[in-house]
């Protein structure tokens, strides 16, 4: 829910202070980053999860697992950087350099990143041992500082300034959680040293299947994006963007709450099949029910949360809700089987999944886009997610209908 909160404060202050392009500015950015954190945080931080909850891996496997994580993390935003900026900067970057040179927009986005990088991985190993009292504590004190600077960069900086506040007040989360390992330092054992090979193979599953969900998720959003911004400008994606960015601010509630509570617990399940399915259908049961009768209230209650949660004038996305939250329920009971595809190391089913619900968004997009206009989007992404969840319920049916 802080989270949650966290997200809507800082769309409201870009909606308020930069209205619509503002809103369009925050969410192209924000898909920057993750193309920066997806990768470690689907591949590294996930397979961390996943083996430090497995009652049967031992705690000197923890630590090399531990170890070798930080090495495959740096490496990654190293190929990142120098893909993202050295080869492709102007598409990637160039909208967000206007009152800086790219020197000093590197000397903060860098840091930032690396820490913002940092800070998943420590939570990680937070989430693993299930110490949720002291993750919502970490995670409430870091939102709290996250909000602060947005406010200090979005009333007092430039837009090059409002935007970087963002990645600099994620990554000060870092330190939060370092001082919490710190302090619990005696009954946690962490360390610095060589990868291994043992390790590495782990790790190397998961970043395939992360592989796939940056292609076919964030890198997609951030081209579909760039070419509504070329289409419509920023004022009109910007309506749109206040629509997908509600729907971030819910999915941070219940991505929140599985990587808290669901993810590992069902780690510690997967040599009991019976005990495995049993808990995946009760939570997906819950899910589906209270996921329903909030989307309800948003729907019926569209005009006034866009003013509410952006600022006057946002009232007029409402129209594009009705397709956004039918696919959202479909992509909120999805992420419950695609995690659990995950846990079970079925990358080549994960990566088919990615692929085909890939198709059928930028098929409709180019079907429907000139007769639709935005509310091509909408429904694009409505059909992705349906055809997701299909997809998932027939790759996981052995275990699900056993």
């Amino acid at each position: 829910m802080f989270r949650a909160l966290g997200g809507l404060t800082i769309n409201k202050l870009f909606a308020i202070f930069l209205g619509t392009p503002g809103i369009t500015l925050l969410s192209h950015f924000q898909n920057l980053t993750a193309l920066f954190t997806q990768l470690p945080s689907e591949g590294v931080n996930r397979s961390i999860m996943k083996y430090w909850s497995d009652p049967q891996i031992d705690e000197v496997e923890r630590v090399k697992l531990f170890k070798t994580g930080l090495w495959v993390t740096a490496l990654i935003f190293g190929s990142t950087l120098s893909v993202l900026y050295f080869r492709y900067r102007d598409y990637f970057f160039d909208r967000f350099i206007n009152d800086y040179t790219p020197q000093q927009f590197l000397t903060l986005f860098i840091p930032a990143v690396l820490l913002m990088l940092m800070s998943g991985y420590l939570n990680s190993v937070i989430l693993a041992l299930r110490r949720v009292k002291a993750y919502a504590i970490i995670n409430i004190a870091g939102l709290l500082l996250l909000v602060s600077l947005v406010y200090f960069g979005v009333t007092q900086g430039t837009l090059d300034q409002a935007l970087l506040s963002f990645a600099l007040g994620y990554g000060l989360m870092f330190f939060c959680a370092l001082t919490y390992l710190i302090y619990r330092r005696k009954s946690i054992s962490l360390g610095v040293g060589l990868p291994d090979a043992k390790s590495l193979k782990k790790i190397s599953k998961f970043i395939a299947m992360a592989i796939s969900a940056i292609a076919l998720g964030k890198l997609l959003d951030f081209g579909v994006r760039d070419y509504a911004i070329e289409l419509y400008g920023l004022d009109r994606t910007g309506l749109w963007q206040s629509v997908a960015k509600m729907s971030t601010s819910y999915m941070l509630v219940f991505t929140g709450t599985v990587g808290v509570v669901y993810y590992p617990k069902m780690a510690s399940l997967i040599h009991k099949p019976e005990e495995l399915k049993q808990y995946v259908l009760k939570v997906m049961g819950f899910v589906a029910f209270i996921t329903l009768m909030c989307l309800s209230v948003y729907y019926l209650n569209k005009e006034f949360i866009l003013k509410l949660f952006f600022a006057d004038g946002f009232e007029k996305a409402a129209y594009l809700v009705r397709y956004q939250v039918i696919g959202d329920f479909f992509a909120i009971l999805s992420y419950l089987l695609a995690y659990l595809l995950s846990a079970r190391v079925q990358t080549i089913k994960y990566i088919a999944a990615q692929i085909i619900s890939a198709v059928i968004y930028l098929s409709l997009i180019s079907l429907l886009i000139d007769r639709l206009d935005l509310e091509a989007l909408t429904m694009a992404y409505m059909w992705r997610y349906i055809g997701f969840f299909l997809i998932l319920v027939v790759f996981n049916r052995r275990l699900l209908f056993r």
